[in-house]
């Protein structure tokens, strides 16, 4: 119905188009607030000329626009050449990068994302959404993913595939993540070991993916446009199409545009690897009768999906007031169970034309749902028959004004005031009447189910809540630049307690079950200074101290049976300190009259206290009614992390360069809920979490070059993305334990869970051919894999499974079975009128 109604509004709309209307509407793509900061391109004959604004050569940086948080950047002019938005992060300090033509790519999301310095993804196959890394930070509030400005809050489980009795190959897994399809997206905004404004929430930084637009939809100031892709490639990847429609009209002082777009693909695992072998059928058979062949890394029946996006928008201007309404649908039917999500968004600005008065409003309001299918198993409980649902309601809204005052002669200051509210829940709905019929000491004897680990550790429920209230500051003096931002942020956690701790478990206070609440205050701070020395040297230097509250996952997540709810009650935020240096590089004409380069350098360090990690640890006062002697909990640690980050973008006209290269190094704690391994063996396995992380470090370097020319006057491209990557590791299959489960030593942790390297990974080449046959038809080829190469790819979910483990415990052998996509062929057609 929704669906409808946005369509009858259009069909509605263009009935009052004609041929005589005045000028269009201005762009309501969603404005940064434009706090002055340095520029790279600052020269001296620009300080001699700074009385004359034409001349000089200015970058402002946002500190993020309030009506969508999104990091942008002021238009800037040099030589009367506008820059492109994915060339001003050579102009604006800090660790900041932009990605444009994510719609037009024929790289998948991931390796769009992974091509970003600093910047990497977690790839599990079962989710179906995209999982952000930066700087080996994954995950709610370590990294905060946006759409259009508003955090994502989505927490996926999928099925299990095989049950314990069986081998168990692989537990269900969870993550969080964005679900949204790479066709409606434009751009990808990152900042790194900064923020600003309400992003109060964050530890490593943000990355906001850009939808697409009416001024994306439309061409030539047109009042009409409509846009068509579809693409299809071998290997199992399938087809991809999007559609969309927009259209605009004036009524005087009044401006109104609205588009509307659609978008699926069809997704398969079954896919060769290189070499040309395909793992799932040459595997040597189902010996554990659990859908796995033997050898395989995952059963790719389960992984198939085809989901569906719906995209609305309404943008509106009178005079002084601009107004975007915006509606987007996500349906899907991923490892056992139904995805969808809505989320609504209403975004204002009222600007006068005042220094002193800039007003910027968001509210947005999501809502997902995952319903299980009948015969779904998670952490081996019957989800399905006891007719799972799972539920998550997130509501964002920020509101601020920004001014802009000159102080004296070269010196001006910018400020932003604002407020910030947002509000985060999970909640489950189960049949416990079914498992009372079916289900006896735990174990559910007519399906081979049980009820110990899956009670409390499915989608754990819970309340966050943030308020926020933030003042960002901008000074600007001749060529030194300053921003000072600062927020302070009170913060609740809650939940209903179905059952209480046990009553040796030292780290829960109070130990009753009922409702629980947790509350606490913190300060965050981001401070960066720069001088603009020369336009190919800008040196920047920054410190940022951010933290992270636990999330619902984190601190209330327990793996034990329904007796006890166990969790660490005395859990605390995370807390970074990051200290940055670089200098950034930007000119017209280095070497020709019209070629642009663009350089950037980032050596950062962060230390993480309170580091949240979590482990099973010995007990062994609890030897009551002869329970084991154990249990699971979140805790606090310590880490730390460093490296550099660098960029590098050049464009003569027939040739272009576009390169980056990340080396770093992390000393993180090992959660056990990162090791998805869950077989029937007693002598290594999680038995009751496995795949409830996100095993997260970043390989120790990595690159992403991508050369090519254009020819025949720009309408053939010929190009190349060459892929490094450097060590990389994964966690090892094999967690053997450290003690007999009723001979345990206080505080000891039960397993011992280690990582191991993958075989080396070789660079990846993949090859394209971009034909523009017309000024409204695009044609691209590429070839993915080139030298069909068999290799592991890094951070995939399934690189540490138990399938890699199909010999047994003890012997501490492991396969190296999670093979990459061997050579695929894709096109892909994009159509604009």
């Amino acid at each position: 119905m929704r669906i409808l109604l946005f369509c009858a509004i259009i069909c509605g709309f263009f009935t009052f188009l004609n041929a005589d209307s005045k000028s269009n509407i201005e762009s309501s793509k969603q404005d940064s607030i434009k706090l002055v900061e340095s520029n790279s391109q600052n020269t001296q004959n620009t300080q001699q000329d700074s009385k004359d604004s034409k001349q000089n050569i200015e970058s402002n940086k946002s500190v993020a626009s309030s009506d969508s948080d999104e990091i942008e950047f002021e238009e800037i002019n040099i030589a009367a050449n506008k820059i492109k938005n994915d060339e001003k992060p050579f102009v604006t300090p800090g660790a900041v990068s932009t990605r444009e033509g994510v719609l037009d790519s024929t790289q998948n999301l991931d390796q769009v994302i992974r091509s970003i310095p600093g910047t990497f993804t977690q790839i599990d196959q079962s989710q179906g959404t995209i999982s952000v890394n930066i700087r080996n930070m994954t995950g709610l509030g370590r990294v905060n993913t946006e759409i259009d400005g508003v955090t994502q809050t989505f927490f996926g489980s999928s099925e299990d595939q095989g049950r314990y009795h069986s081998g168990g190959k692989l537990l269900g897994t969870s993550a969080f993540g964005a679900a949204i399809d790479q066709n409606l997206i434009v751009g990808i905004d990152v900042e790194r070991g900064s923020f600003s404004g309400g992003r109060s929430n964050q530890l490593a930084g943000s990355a906001n993916l850009r939808t697409i637009g009416v001024d994306d939809i439309m061409r030539d100031s047109k009042h009409f446009g409509v846009i068509g892709k579809f693409g299809y490639g071998d290997n199992k990847v399938g087809p991809n199409w999007m559609a969309g429609v927009a259209g605009r009209h004036t009524f005087s002082d009044f401006t109104i545009g609205v588009m509307y777009a659609y978008s699926g693909r069809y997704t398969q695992q079954g896919y060769k690897i290189g070499g040309g072998t395909n793992p799932f059928e040459n595997a040597g058979g189902d010996v554990a009768d659990d859908g796995v062949p033997q050898g395989a890394p995952f059963n790719p029946t389960h992984l198939t999906q085809q989901p569906n996006n719906h995209l609305a928008k309404i943008e509106m201007k009178y005079l002084a007031n601009s107004l975007l309404l915006s509606y987007r649908r996500y349906d899907n039917h991923l490892a056992g169970r139904v995805i969808s999500q809505d989320a609504y968004q209403a975004t204002y600005r009222y600007n006068p034309k005042s220094n002193l008065i800039d007003i910027n409003a968001l509210l947005a309001y999501g809502y997902s749902a995952q319903i299980y299918d009948e015969s779904a198993v998670f952490m081996w409980g019957p989800v399905g028959k006891m007719d799972g649902k799972a539920y998550n309601n997130a509501i964002t809204f920020d509101i601020n004004n920004t001014l802009l005052v000159p102080i004296i002669k070269n010196l001006t200051y910018g400020a932003r005031f604002g407020y910030k509210y947002f509000y985060n829940s999970y909640d489950k709905n189960l049949n416990y009447s079914w498992a009372d019929e079916n289900c006896k000491y735990g174990y559910c004897s007519s399906t081979g189910d049980q009820m110990y680990y899956f009670t409390y550790g499915f989608q754990p429920e819970g309340v966050q809540q943030l308020h926020t209230i933030y003042l960002d500051n901008a000074f600007k003096y001749g060529i030194y630049s300053l921003n000072a931002n600062v927020n302070y942020v009170h913060w609740n956690l809650s939940t209903d307690r179905s059952a209480p701790c046990r009553p040796t478990n030292i780290h829960c206070d109070p130990k009753e079950a009922g409702f629980w609440q947790k509350s606490g205050n913190n300060v965050n701070v981001s401070t960066m200074f720069s001088v603009s020395v020369h336009n190919l040297f800008t040196p920047f230097i920054s410190y940022a101290l951010t933290s992270r509250i636990p999330n619902v996952q984190e601190m209330f997540f327990s793996a034990w049976g329904s007796d006890f709810q166990d969790f660490n009650t005395g859990l605390r935020p995370e807390v970074a300190h990051s200290f940055q240096a670089g200098f950034n590089s930007y000119k017209d004409g280095l070497f020709l009259g019209d070629d642009t380069f663009g350089f950037k350098t980032t050596a950062f360090y962060t230390k993480i206290k309170d580091y949240i990690y979590n482990h099973t640890i010995g007990d062994p006062k609890d030897q009551l009614n002869g329970a084991f002697a154990w249990y699971f909990i979140s805790d606090n640690g310590d880490a730390d992390m460093y490296g550099l980050e660098s960029e590098l973008r050049y464009d003569m006209g027939f040739f272009y360069a576009r390169l980056s290269y990340t080396i770093q190094r992390a000393n993180l704690i090992v959660s056990e809920a990162e090791a998805n391994i869950g077989g029937g063996d007693s002598n290594s396995t999680l038995v009751n979490h496995g795949g409830q992380g996100q095993f997260s470090q970043l390989p120790e370097d990595y690159g992403n070059f991508d050369i090519g020319f254009r020819l025949f006057k720009r309408k053939l491209v010929v190009g190349a993305v060459i892929k490094y990557t450097g060590r990389t590791k994964r966690l090892s299959p094999l967690a053997n334990k450290q003690f007999d489960y009723n001979n345990a030593q206080q505080g000891q942790n039960l397993f011992n869970i280690t990582t191991e390297y993958l075989p080396r990974i070789p660079t990846i080449v993949d090859l394209y051919v971009n034909l523009y046959l017309h000024r409204n038809l695009d044609l691209k080829l590429e070839v993915q894999n080139l030298f069909d190469t068999n290799y592991i790819d890094a951070l995939y979910a399934y690189n540490s499974s138990f399938a890699s483990n199909p010999i047994g415990a003890g012997i501490g052998v492991t396969l190296f079975n999670n093979s990459a996509r061997g050579r695929t062929f894709i096109a892909s057609m994009v159509l604009r009128w």
